[in-house]
């Protein structure tokens, strides 16, 4: 076979393959016209639409899932602050209009008081360390008889109802026992009903108590106390010097004028053994429900006593001052702040912070308004000291 003739044959069928090749492709193109091919191609498109409508619902299902279960606790939040919001404003706008003035009226009136109370101390502490005469009012502007009469007929149910019960008393004088055991015998100058005097014969400390009132003395009595009968600065006066380990006021200065508490003292320091105790308890004027209220309540009280006072006048009559302590706080259901706190729903730092600078105010006006209602000094006599 020559070369021509195999050049022929290879041809042959690569033109047939291609022939073959067209064929299939309209074929297929003519089988994609008939009905068959165009219902198979129509299936195929509803497949794809179908599953782009699936992909839409989802995206809807999705979008309303976000806004029935996103959007509405954010909504609700929202809300909340704005209600937080609110009650913080109505809140300031009351401290601002109601509380704060009324709580400046009312400070300054005191403070004005007391810096007149001050001033009057301060001239009579003065003139006894000159060793100058006391002032003594005039006679005849008040009859002091009738007057004391009057107020010891309502003296027990003035202790019953502002004092409190004497079981209350009694535990609340629980702290002076240990001091008291290291000093006896004690002197307990204004006893009462003699709720300190108990506690001492219960601890087996030797005490005798000093009361004006004889309804009072009366009811001691027969309990089986020694109570003496008589006014405190002259059962001071017939003690003998150097006699007594401790002596006891609880709330009595207060009732007792600047000359007078300054003479007692004085009578204190001198029946005192040497390192002999001295405690003294009264209502605290810096709480100013105490000082503007309920000290006025009992009317034999004759002025508040701060305890800055109290121990100037302490050291005045030479006696050293120990230590002082704030009692007895007021019930919390009584307080401006709330322990629980009230920001913790809050979620705006800007409402969180001015929610905290609120509660910090209440907590500030609470030590000045509602803080501890008594305080106590306690002092003592110089070791080597002996009587004059």
């Amino acid at each position: 076979m020559s070369g021509d003739d195999r050049s022929a044959s290879n041809d042959q069928p690569s033109q047939g393959g291609q022939q073959e090749s067209l064929l299939r492709r309209w074929g297929k193109v003519l089988y994609s016209l008939t009905p068959r091919g165009v219902e198979r191609l129509r299936a195929g498109f509803e497949d794809r639409f179908n599953g782009i409508e699936d992909a839409i619902r989802t995206l809807q299902d999705e979008l309303a899932e976000i806004r029935d279960k996103r959007l509405g606790p954010v909504e609700t939040r929202v809300d909340a602050v704005e209600r937080a919001l609110g009650a913080v404003s109505d809140e300031t706008g009351r401290l601002r209009d109601e509380v704060f003035p009324a709580s400046v009226a009312r400070s300054d009136a005191l403070l004005e008081r007391l810096a007149v109370e001050l001033e009057e101390v301060a001239s009579l502490v003065e003139r006894s360390l000159l060793g100058e005469p006391l002032p003594i009012s005039g006679a005849g502007a008040i009859d002091e008889g009738r007057l004391a009469g009057a107020l010891d007929e309502v003296q027990p149910l003035l202790l019953e109802t502002f004092r409190g019960s004497e079981e209350e008393i009694r535990h609340r004088l629980d702290r002076y026992l240990p001091d008291l055991r290291r000093s006896t015998p004690v002197l307990d100058l204004g006893c009462g009903r003699g709720e300190l005097l108990l506690l001492l014969r219960e601890a087996g400390i030797k005490a005798t108590g000093v009361e004006g009132d004889m309804a009072l003395v009366q009811a001691a009595t027969r309990r089986g106390l020694k109570v003496i009968k008589g006014d405190v600065l002259e059962v001071l006066r017939a003690q003998e010097s150097d006699s007594q380990g401790a002596v006891t006021a609880i709330h009595l200065f207060e009732h007792l004028t600047s000359a007078t508490l300054a003479a007692v003292l004085a009578e204190i320091r001198r029946v005192l053994r040497p390192g002999g105790l001295v405690i003294a308890e009264c209502p605290n004027p810096h709480t100013l429900r105490v000082g503007a209220a309920f000290f006025w309540q009992d009317p034999t009280h004759s002025r508040p006593l701060l305890p800055e006072t109290l121990e100037l006048f302490i050291k005045a009559a030479g006696l050293a001052v120990q230590r002082r302590e704030l009692l007895h706080p007021f019930p919390e259901d009584q307080l401006l702040a709330d322990d629980e706190g009230g920001t913790q729903a809050l979620t705006n730092p800007e409402v969180t912070a001015l929610a905290d600078r609120l509660d910090r105010l209440r907590r500030r006006l609470d030590e000045i308004l509602n803080g501890p209602r008594d305080f106590a000094v306690w002092a003592s006599k110089a070791e080597e000291e002996k009587a004059i």
